[in-house]
């Protein structure tokens, strides 16, 4: 029960930033989208670009330090990738693949999707700082 509804607490600040992200015509490289976030307070670290099907996107690693020290911290993982679509199109495709799987929590700022296989916290002050740095 208490999953269901951190479920749909994260569902309504995707919907916050899938709307912002939307709305301008920036984009962003890995790099600047790593930076405008930690600006935001959040611990984005990005890592190694992995191997993608697509010509048109970049995928990289990223990970999310925990927010505080706290008992059992270690045991969670707040990880996933980063998706750099050139154009906002490729991002429409990126978070659209993302939303068909239950089990991971999906955002997105212009030309970048953001896919975590664990949250928390730190998802919930990613998709504040997304939805931030998307009406710059």
């Amino acid at each position: 029960m208490r999953s269901r509804a951190r479920r749909q607490a994260l569902g309504a600040v995707l919907a916050a930033v899938v709307l912002a992200g939307c709305s301008d015509g920036r984009t962003f490289t890995a790099e600047e989208f790593v930076e405008d976030v930690n600006a935001e307070g959040v611990k984005l670290e990005l890592g190694e670009r992995l191997i993608s099907d697509q010509e048109d996107t970049e995928v990289y690693a990223v990970a999310l330090e925990p927010v505080a020290n706290l008992p059992g911290a270690e045991d969670r993982h707040a990880g996933g990738s980063i998706s750099v679509s050139d154009d906002a199109d490729g991002a429409d495709e990126e978070l659209a693949s993302c939303r068909a799987s239950a089990d991971l929590l999906c955002y997105r700022a212009a030309n970048v999707v953001v896919v975590l296989e664990g949250g928390g916290i730190e998802a919930q002050q990613l998709g504040v700082a997304i939805e931030r740095i998307a009406e710059d």
